[in-house]
């Protein structure tokens, strides 16, 4: 039998997108109720039109209601309903084969996959097109109603009571708080803890199940007699040795699904695109140098390691196996801060007082730290371009001042011959030797600058991602305040309240242990990031200094 619910309150659609407008007793026959958090799917009755509507403004009808509602309408029902299927199916296969992935899995259209917006999985898709996608409705606002609950029965559920409204369900992400969306199982390689730590709090490691991905073999493929051109990546996980190929624009789509998946996690940047010089070998290598950045951030984090994307793009090799899990990802309704239902954190209740301290001394370090990392990824870039530019041309500059002085040197020298070793030769000699000093300086930006301004790039970007991330703890924050209130007026149980509070902790304790991770992660990479920029300064001015010994030597 058909599911149908009745509208308790009055909600007037987003125009150009996909959701509909409904009045104060409406009957919808639902036909989704999977469509994101907070979200159903279904036709309105009255006005015939199909589209989404938020599931806190309906009650279920009972099955005798549904059931007379279901025969008086039951040809035209029958007909709409088909309808509303196909054409969901095909807005939903519109925007997932619409891209063409076995298209994008062989061949490539570089202006897009180099360039392009990486904020969207095709420039080519409207916002109206996209808005039939699941997941665009996992992070949308819905609008406040009137009363409070922290539950929402399913259409189906036989429930005849009217459904209870929260005054403080203004947008998705308080859906959580409030204990809506989904609760399904995870399978327990997708649930992660938290536990206590030298008075702080960390995802708990993944013992004996670390390691690494070699990022290698950068190779220019082509399609098409060679009018599809792309450059394409070997990846190898060392926990199985398969080697997989990966495009900039595969890693682009997973990037997409990580900041979408794990908003309380910061997720490390890509290289940047560039529109000339793709398949110069200097561009080249610098990317896959770019990419194995990126990739050994992922593999050290405990959460971003496991996570099941991560292991499709890691390990798929079958094409029709990579779309279906493509599909997935991208049907995943564990998004956002709905994500935290995978969290499992310690029972103890925080203080109010120790977050608050917590979250201030992150919001002042993060911003000292961004202010200095940003003033240092400057300096390391205008001292990569003085090594490579002026400190070479001035070396040379100077070789090629004595080179001209040991030619006149020369002129006389030939004119009287003197049995003592020739002057002009020697002058000559340390002419070459700065000469080579400065090609020295050139090529040395490759071995300590550059790849230190690589590592500021990765922090930069998780620098950038901690303010958003802070934001939505506060929101939790003001959202709890808002539930004490309720619950102050009676308006909200004691029995809810527990859970809210419970609920925020756990976005208080991911925030902090995403906190503990990022300063072990300073502790260690950042500080072999400084110790390996020191070494090599220290060997490249060794190798400076033998130089002037040898054009020390040449007037002995």
């Amino acid at each position: 039998m058909a599911s149908y619910v009745r509208a308790l309150y009055e909600f007037s659609g987003e125009p150009g997108t996909s959701e509909i407008s409904i009045s104060v007793g409406d009957v919808l026959q639902v036909t989704r109720t999977d469509v994101g958090e907070g979200w159903w799917e279904g036709k309105n009755t009255n006005t015939g039109c199909i589209g989404l509507f938020p599931a806190a403004y309906v009650e279920v009808m009972s099955a005798v209601e549904a059931k007379q509602q279901q025969n008086s309408q039951v040809s035209q029902s029958t007909s709409d309903s088909h309808n509303t299927t196909a054409r969901y199916d095909s807005a939903v296969d519109d925007y997932n084969d619409g891209d063409d992935w076995e298209d994008d899995w062989d061949e490539d259209n570089d202006t897009y996959s180099e360039i392009g917006p990486s904020n969207n999985i095709s420039s080519k898709y409207t916002e109206k097109q996209l808005s039939h996608s699941a997941s665009n409705y996992d992070n949308r606002n819905l609008p406040a109603t009137p009363n409070d609950d922290n539950s929402v029965p399913m259409p189906g559920n036989n429930n005849t009571s009217s459904l209870k409204k929260s005054s403080m369900f203004g947008k998705s992400s308080d859906s959580f708080i409030l204990g809506l969306g989904n609760k399904d199982k995870l399978p327990d390689n997708e649930l992660v803890k938290i536990v206590p730590y030298d008075n702080f709090y960390q995802w708990q490691s993944n013992e004996g199940q670390s390691y690494s991905v070699i990022v290698a073999s950068p190779k220019k493929e082509s399609k098409f007699k060679g009018m599809k051109t792309f450059i394409a990546y070997q990846l190898t996980p060392s926990f199985n040795n398969i080697s997989v190929s990966r495009r900039y624009k595969h890693f682009d789509w997973l990037h997409e699904r990580l900041v979408d998946k794990f908003c309380l996690i910061p997720i490390p940047p890509l290289p940047d695109k560039q529109i000339s010089g793709r398949y110069e070998e200097q561009f080249v290598e610098h990317r896959r140098v770019q990419l194995q950045e990126f990739v050994d951030w992922v593999c050290r984090h405990p959460v971003l390691s496991k996570c099941e994307v991560w292991y499709h793009f890691l390990t798929c090799t079958d094409e029709k196996v990579w779309k279906m899990g493509k599909r997935k990802a991208e049907r995943d309704t564990y998004v956002g801060i709905t994500y935290c239902w995978a969290i499992s954190p310690p029972e103890k209740q925080l203080l109010q007082s120790y977050v608050d301290s917590q979250m201030d001394s992150c919001s002042q370090f993060i911003h000292t730290m961004d202010v200095s990392v940003r003033n240092l990824l400057t300096i390391s870039n205008e001292m990569a371009k003085k090594y490579q530019s002026q400190s070479k041309k001035e070396f040379q500059r100077i070789g090629d001042g004595l080179s001209d002085l040991s030619k006149s040197l020369a002129v006389d020298e030939r004119r009287a011959p003197s049995g003592n070793k020739s002057l002009a030769d020697s002058v000559a000699k340390v002419g070459d030797i700065f000469c080579v000093i400065g090609q020295q300086f050139g090529e040395q930006p490759k071995l300590d600058w550059i790849p230190f301004s690589d590592r500021l790039h990765i922090y930069r970007g998780i620098l950038n991602s901690f303010p958003d991330i802070l934001s939505t703890h506060k929101g939790a924050m003001q959202k709890r305040k808002e539930c004490e209130r309720l619950a102050a007026e009676q308006k909200m149980s004691n029995s809810q309240m527990v859970d809210v509070n419970r609920r925020t902790d756990i976005v208080s304790y991911a925030v902090m242990a995403e906190m503990s991770h990022f300063r072990k992660e300073r502790e260690t990479h950042l500080k072999q990031t400084l110790k390996s920029l020191v070494e090599e300064q220290i060997k490249f001015y060794t190798a400076i200094v033998s130089k002037l010994q040898d054009a020390y030597a040449q007037f002995d």
